[in-house]
């Protein structure tokens, strides 16, 4: 079966779809701050981009499990497995269909309990889950380093791009978020202009992956048997 996927139709509808998102959180926010008795106001929680189980969170996990998907695609073309690269694509695969389940579960946030056994959980580090995350993303990148420097010049900046855009708001944004957390609580404006920022950065991140993995699909002879 040969699967046809028209990127910039898809790309186009994903990046509205997250503009979307954004304006609706924004303004209900807006509100938020602006009555007087916010805990009137429970609906922000549909669209508020720093709740767990609403459209923003259902939206992201989309987004990586369709990376994970391509990933997968990747990993099915005969071209890779001749160059032994098979196997790089699917552990992709695997750590964003993780991501994915994380978004869902806040399986991070289990992990900052336990982090904040052994470390200060205060400051920058008020979210403890970034240390183990960090950790495990300087691994990742040490281990795919040299994958990635393989692939045309292009395509490897436009991936670095990518995991720049999302890290800063995943890492970066959430250290700043940590910081105004733990010296003046998660009510002020400052925190969640941080976390708007936050996880705006994340979805165009793994937006912009997501275009240039379709392109690289495009390019290969893949062919799923079902």
């Amino acid at each position: 079966m040969k699967i046809v996927m028209h990127a910039s139709s898809m790309i186009k509808f994903l990046s509205l779809f997250t503009i979307i998102l954004i304006v609706i959180h924004s303004v209900i926010l807006g509100i938020y701050y602006s009555i007087g008795d916010p805990d009137t106001f429970d609906f922000v929680r549909m669209f508020d981009l720093d709740m767990e189980q609403n459209v923003p969170t259902l939206f992201s996990s989309a987004l990586f499990l369709i990376s994970a998907f391509l990933f997968y695609l990747l990993s099915k073309s005969p071209k890779e497995k001749k160059q032994g690269s098979r196997s790089y694509w699917l552990g992709l695969s695997f750590v964003f269909t993780f991501l994915a389940f994380d978004e869902s579960a806040k399986i991070h946030e289990h992990l900052g309990d336990f982090t904040e056994r052994f470390v200060d959980a205060t400051g920058y580090l008020y979210y403890p889950w970034v240390i183990i995350y960090g950790i495990l993303v300087l691994l990742l990148g040490v281990f795919y380093l040299r994958f990635f420097w393989r692939m045309e010049s292009k395509v490897f900046w436009s991936f670095m791009l990518a995991a720049t855009i999302f890290l800063t708001g995943a890492m970066g944004f959430e250290l700043l978020g940590a910081y105004e957390s733990s010296i003046h609580s998660t009510d002020t404006i400052l925190y969640s202009i941080y976390y708007t920022i936050e996880e705006s950065l994340e979805m165009f991140g793994v937006v912009y992956l997501i275009h240039i993995l379709l392109k690289l699909v495009a390019g290969k002879n893949i062919e799923i048997q079902i």
